[in-house]
């Protein structure tokens, strides 16, 4: 019965399995397009130091200008796990767990110790409950915690994308540069080469960062964001049917008891 209801659509989780399978088949794509560029030119031709500079460095300059290292190495790492998969696997099993004492009538209190505050969410909570905490008070607490985090998240998308408008608008400025240097060299054919190069190959440069690199990296992160978000709002509506069940079994809210009344009663 307990497997046939997590199969249907009573117990829904996000899905939220690892994404090697999509990495392998964007490497794959972007290696096309990579091959597809190099039967116009070479690797060599397409290496432009002054591009590279205004491009790259540019736009790493210009975002540490809108955000401090700390966020930049937070967006870093968090690309990088992203490939591996929403970092909330923990919390999808936390899930996992409820589901279960939903189903097979357990309690709240048997599924962890909860004799101290550790990080881990589910422990958390047990901890709060068992102080007398309501679920009220408990939802607003584990809340905020995760407003806390899911903030941090997407700061880390936010940096994608401003660095995903800062590319192509370098690029632009490096094309604008490299003209003004084109007409200024009219008389020396000698010059316009380099020139139309670095007009050329920074507005290239540009548009494949902003295109094939950023703007998708962003729209991952934010895919990854709004799993974790919903996963959290879904766990804690299922802690709330765990309390309710409780309170109404007993009748009362729960509170706590002290040593006072215990040996009173």
């Amino acid at each position: 019965m307990e497997q046939g209801l997590h199969s249907k659509t009573y117990l829904t989780r996000p899905k939220a399995g690892r994404d090697l399978a999509s990495a392998l088949l964007s490497v794959i794509g972007l290696g096309a397009v990579a091959w597809a560029i190099t039967q116009a030119t070479t690797w060599r031709q397409l290496a432009d130091p002054r591009s590279i500079v205004i491009v790259g460095l540019g736009t790493l300059a210009t975002t540490l200008l809108q955000f401090d290292f700390r966020s930049l190495w937070a967006t870093i790492v968090a690309t990088f796990r992203s490939f591996f998969g929403p970092s909330d696997g923990s919390v999808l099993r936390i899930m996992r767990e409820v589901d279960d004492a939903i189903v097979k009538n357990e309690h709240l209190a048997t599924l962890r110790d909860g004799e101290q505050i550790d990080g881990e969410l589910l422990n958390d909570v047990v901890f709060m409950y068992n102080r007398g905490l309501l679920f009220e008070e408990i939802n607003q607490f584990v809340t905020a915690r995760v407003e806390d985090e899911f903030n941090n998240r997407r700061v880390a998308a936010e940096v994608l994308r401003r660095a995903a408008l800062t590319a192509p608008a370098l690029g632009l400025f490096g094309t604008v540069i490299g003209l003004m240097g084109v007409l200024r060299s009219m008389d020396d054919p000698t010059e316009i080469g380099p020139l139309m190069s670095l007009a050329l190959m920074t507005t290239a440069y540009g548009a494949g960062l902003g295109s094939l690199v950023f703007t998708p990296l962003a729209g991952r992160l934010e895919h990854h964001n709004m799993i974790f978000l919903e996963t959290h709002k879904q766990l804690l509506s299922r802690i709330g049917i765990l309390l309710s069940r409780e309170e109404r079994e007993f009748d009362v809210a729960h509170v706590p008891r002290t040593d006072g009344l215990d040996e009173a009663e």
